[in-house]
Protein backbone atom coordinates (compact mmCIF):
# COMPACT_ATOMS: atom_id res chain seq x y z
CA UNK A 1 0.00 0.00 0.00
CA UNK A 2 1.10 3.52 -0.76
CA UNK A 3 1.52 5.80 2.25
CA UNK A 4 1.31 9.52 1.72
CA UNK A 5 4.24 10.78 3.76
CA UNK A 6 3.24 14.39 3.09
CA UNK A 7 -0.15 14.03 4.81
CA UNK A 8 0.93 15.65 8.09
CA UNK A 9 2.14 18.75 6.22
CA UNK A 10 -0.17 21.59 5.27
CA UNK A 11 0.58 23.78 2.24
CA UNK A 12 1.31 27.40 3.14
CA UNK A 13 0.63 30.29 0.77
CA UNK A 14 4.34 30.96 0.16
CA UNK A 15 5.04 27.48 -1.38
CA UNK A 16 6.40 26.06 1.82
CA UNK A 17 4.91 23.15 3.76
CA UNK A 18 4.13 23.68 7.38
CA UNK A 19 4.59 21.01 9.99
CA UNK A 20 3.59 21.45 13.59
CA UNK A 21 7.19 22.46 14.45
CA UNK A 22 9.02 23.94 11.43
CA UNK A 23 8.84 25.05 7.78
CA UNK A 24 10.25 22.79 5.06
CA UNK A 25 10.81 23.52 1.36
CA UNK A 26 8.14 21.47 -0.40
CA UNK A 27 10.04 20.45 -3.55
CA UNK A 28 13.21 19.54 -1.70
CA UNK A 29 11.32 17.35 0.78
CA UNK A 30 9.24 15.71 -1.95
CA UNK A 31 12.45 14.72 -3.77
CA UNK A 32 13.93 13.25 -0.61
CA UNK A 33 10.75 11.34 0.21
CA UNK A 34 10.45 10.04 -3.37
CA UNK A 35 14.06 8.85 -3.17
CA UNK A 36 13.34 6.97 0.04
CA UNK A 37 10.16 5.53 -1.44
CA UNK A 38 11.93 4.31 -4.60
CA UNK A 39 14.68 2.73 -2.52
CA UNK A 40 12.11 0.95 -0.35
CA UNK A 41 10.24 -0.33 -3.43
CA UNK A 42 13.52 -1.57 -4.92
CA UNK A 43 14.31 -3.54 -1.74
CA UNK A 44 10.78 -4.97 -1.61
CA UNK A 45 11.02 -6.03 -5.28
CA UNK A 46 14.45 -7.63 -4.76
CA UNK A 47 13.12 -9.56 -1.76
CA UNK A 48 10.01 -10.69 -3.63
CA UNK A 49 12.08 -11.81 -6.63
CA UNK A 50 14.55 -13.82 -4.54
CA UNK A 51 12.10 -15.90 -2.54
CA UNK A 52 11.98 -19.57 -3.57
CA UNK A 53 8.69 -20.91 -4.87
CA UNK A 54 7.09 -24.10 -3.66
CA UNK A 55 3.90 -26.08 -4.11
CA UNK A 56 1.01 -25.85 -1.69
CA UNK A 57 -1.10 -28.87 -2.56
CA UNK A 58 -3.15 -31.72 -1.19
CA UNK A 59 -4.11 -35.07 -2.67
CA UNK A 60 -7.12 -37.32 -2.48
CA UNK A 61 -7.55 -40.70 -4.03
CA UNK A 62 -10.31 -43.25 -4.13
CA UNK A 63 -10.34 -46.68 -5.71
CA UNK A 64 -12.54 -46.88 -8.79
CA UNK A 65 -15.75 -48.74 -7.82
CA UNK A 66 -15.37 -51.22 -10.70
CA UNK A 67 -11.85 -52.14 -9.55
CA UNK A 68 -12.95 -52.34 -5.92
CA UNK A 69 -15.82 -54.70 -6.82
CA UNK A 70 -13.33 -57.02 -8.56
CA UNK A 71 -11.12 -57.08 -5.46
CA UNK A 72 -8.27 -55.09 -6.95
CA UNK A 73 -6.14 -53.21 -4.48
CA UNK A 74 -5.64 -49.47 -5.08
CA UNK A 75 -2.32 -49.36 -6.95
CA UNK A 76 -2.15 -45.60 -7.32
CA UNK A 77 0.16 -43.38 -5.32
CA UNK A 78 0.45 -39.63 -4.91
CA UNK A 79 3.29 -37.39 -3.86
CA UNK A 80 2.77 -33.93 -2.41
CA UNK A 81 5.87 -32.11 -1.21
CA UNK A 82 7.10 -28.51 -1.36
CA UNK A 83 9.13 -29.11 -4.54
CA UNK A 84 7.58 -32.16 -6.23
CA UNK A 85 4.05 -33.24 -7.07
CA UNK A 86 3.51 -36.69 -8.48
CA UNK A 87 1.04 -39.37 -9.41
CA UNK A 88 2.04 -42.95 -10.13
CA UNK A 89 -0.59 -45.31 -11.49
CA UNK A 90 0.28 -48.92 -10.85
CA UNK A 91 -0.79 -51.45 -13.47
CA UNK A 92 -3.06 -53.81 -11.55
CA UNK A 93 -2.74 -56.65 -14.11
CA UNK A 94 0.63 -57.55 -12.55
CA UNK A 95 -1.38 -58.96 -9.63
CA UNK A 96 -2.15 -61.92 -11.95
CA UNK A 97 1.54 -62.81 -11.55
CA UNK A 98 1.48 -62.52 -7.75
CA UNK A 99 3.02 -59.02 -7.66
CA UNK A 100 1.51 -56.34 -5.43
CA UNK A 101 0.75 -53.55 -7.96
CA UNK A 102 0.88 -50.82 -5.29
CA UNK A 103 4.46 -51.42 -4.13
CA UNK A 104 6.41 -49.94 -7.08
CA UNK A 105 4.33 -46.73 -7.39
CA UNK A 106 4.63 -46.01 -3.66
CA UNK A 107 8.34 -46.84 -3.52
CA UNK A 108 9.18 -44.82 -6.63
CA UNK A 109 7.40 -41.69 -5.38
CA UNK A 110 8.98 -42.08 -1.94
CA UNK A 111 12.46 -42.15 -3.49
CA UNK A 112 11.55 -39.20 -5.78
CA UNK A 113 10.50 -37.21 -2.72
CA UNK A 114 13.73 -38.04 -0.84
CA UNK A 115 15.90 -37.16 -3.86
CA UNK A 116 13.89 -34.03 -4.55
CA UNK A 117 14.13 -32.71 -1.01
CA UNK A 118 17.86 -33.41 -1.07
CA UNK A 119 18.53 -31.88 -4.50
CA UNK A 120 15.96 -29.07 -4.67
CA UNK A 121 16.26 -27.49 -1.24
CA UNK A 122 17.23 -23.85 -1.90
CA UNK A 123 20.77 -22.77 -0.98
CA UNK A 124 21.94 -26.33 -0.31
CA UNK A 125 25.61 -26.96 -1.02
CA UNK A 126 25.83 -30.26 -2.89
CA UNK A 127 28.65 -32.01 -4.67
CA UNK A 128 28.36 -31.54 -8.46
CA UNK A 129 27.32 -35.15 -9.03
CA UNK A 130 24.46 -34.79 -6.51
CA UNK A 131 22.97 -31.54 -7.86
CA UNK A 132 19.57 -31.44 -9.56
CA UNK A 133 20.02 -31.95 -13.30
CA UNK A 134 16.41 -32.10 -14.45
CA UNK A 135 13.40 -34.40 -14.21
CA UNK A 136 14.77 -37.23 -16.36
CA UNK A 137 17.93 -37.86 -14.28
CA UNK A 138 15.87 -37.52 -11.07
CA UNK A 139 13.28 -40.14 -12.06
CA UNK A 140 15.95 -42.41 -13.57
CA UNK A 141 17.98 -42.31 -10.34
CA UNK A 142 14.83 -42.88 -8.27
CA UNK A 143 13.79 -45.89 -10.40
CA UNK A 144 17.28 -47.39 -10.15
CA UNK A 145 17.00 -47.14 -6.34
CA UNK A 146 13.72 -49.08 -6.18
CA UNK A 147 13.57 -52.79 -5.39
CA UNK A 148 9.89 -53.55 -6.02
CA UNK A 149 8.65 -55.30 -9.13
CA UNK A 150 5.72 -54.00 -11.13
CA UNK A 151 4.59 -51.69 -13.86
CA UNK A 152 3.32 -48.12 -13.72
CA UNK A 153 2.73 -44.81 -15.40
CA UNK A 154 3.92 -41.65 -13.70
CA UNK A 155 3.79 -37.87 -13.90
CA UNK A 156 5.96 -35.48 -11.86
CA UNK A 157 5.90 -31.70 -11.58
CA UNK A 158 9.16 -30.34 -10.17
CA UNK A 159 9.78 -26.81 -8.88
CA UNK A 160 13.44 -25.89 -9.46
CA UNK A 161 14.50 -22.71 -7.65
CA UNK A 162 18.18 -23.04 -8.59
CA UNK A 163 17.87 -21.76 -12.17
CA UNK A 164 19.79 -18.50 -12.68
CA UNK A 165 19.33 -16.15 -15.64
CA UNK A 166 21.65 -13.11 -15.74
CA UNK A 167 22.55 -13.75 -12.12
CA UNK A 168 18.95 -13.64 -10.89
CA UNK A 169 16.90 -16.55 -9.60
CA UNK A 170 14.22 -17.70 -12.04
CA UNK A 171 12.24 -20.65 -10.68
CA UNK A 172 11.32 -23.21 -13.32
CA UNK A 173 8.55 -25.78 -13.40
CA UNK A 174 9.54 -29.05 -15.04
CA UNK A 175 7.04 -31.75 -15.92
CA UNK A 176 7.80 -35.30 -16.93
CA UNK A 177 5.25 -37.92 -17.83
CA UNK A 178 5.82 -41.57 -18.59
CA UNK A 179 2.79 -43.40 -19.91
CA UNK A 180 -0.70 -41.95 -19.94
CA UNK A 181 -0.62 -39.87 -16.75
CA UNK A 182 -1.41 -36.21 -17.39
CA UNK A 183 -0.99 -32.88 -15.64
CA UNK A 184 -3.18 -29.82 -16.09
CA UNK A 185 -1.67 -26.43 -15.26
CA UNK A 186 -4.19 -23.75 -14.30
CA UNK A 187 -3.06 -20.17 -13.92
CA UNK A 188 -5.08 -17.74 -11.85
CA UNK A 189 -6.25 -14.61 -13.65
CA UNK A 190 -5.72 -15.70 -17.24
CA UNK A 191 -8.51 -16.33 -19.70
CA UNK A 192 -8.36 -19.61 -21.53
CA UNK A 193 -9.33 -19.39 -25.18
CA UNK A 194 -10.43 -22.17 -27.44
CA UNK A 195 -8.53 -22.63 -30.68
CA UNK A 196 -10.05 -21.10 -33.81
CA UNK A 197 -12.65 -23.36 -35.40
Amino acid sequence: PHINAMAPFREASDGMSRSPTFFVGTERQKQKLEGFSRQEEHFAEAFRDSRPLCFNARSFQKTHPAKASQGHKDADATLVSPFILGVADGVSQVEDFGIDASLLPNELLKVCEELGMYQLLPNSKLAPQDQYRGPIPLIRRAFEATESLGSLTVVLAIMDNSTQIHGKAHPMLSVITIGDCELLILRRGQDLQEGAS
